[in-house]
């Protein structure tokens, strides 16, 4: 593993795409609120080593992490799915823990008038 998955977790991300362009407040929100669903996919995929949807769900957040504007989310994107391509995932508890955290801190970074898409 390399220095980047053993960054310190924020505990607040504000897409950058918001700050340039506040209006698209909802499609960000979406996709922070649509992460932890991106983590169960994960998850499945990695209980059957599925290493084809592990790469595709891997590329997926590279790309839609760095189009919402979380490069953070971008850069694990892009460590996990060069693993997958590879067949390994000895990382793969340390990158799940790494995207929860970076999720929450993506929905703490909303604006507080924005749903969570916890109950």
């Amino acid at each position: 593993m390399n220095d980047a998955s053993q960054a310190t977790l924020p505990d607040r991300l504000t897409s950058i795409l918001l700050r340039d362009d506040p209006d698209m407040l909802d499609l960000v929100a979406e996709f922070v609120n649509g992460l932890p669903a991106r983590i169960a996919d994960l998850r499945q995929a990695y209980a059957r080593l599925d290493w084809d949807a592990l790469t595709r769900l891997a590329h997926q957040l590279k790309g839609a992490g760095g189009s919402y504007g979380y490069p953070d989310l971008s850069r694990l994107g892009a460590l996990m799915e060069a693993d997958f391509r590879a067949h390994s995932a000895t990382s793969f508890t340390t990158w799940m823990d790494r995207l929860g955290a970076l999720a929450e801190a993506a929905r703490a970074g909303l604006p507080a008038s924005q749903p969570s898409a916890e109950p």
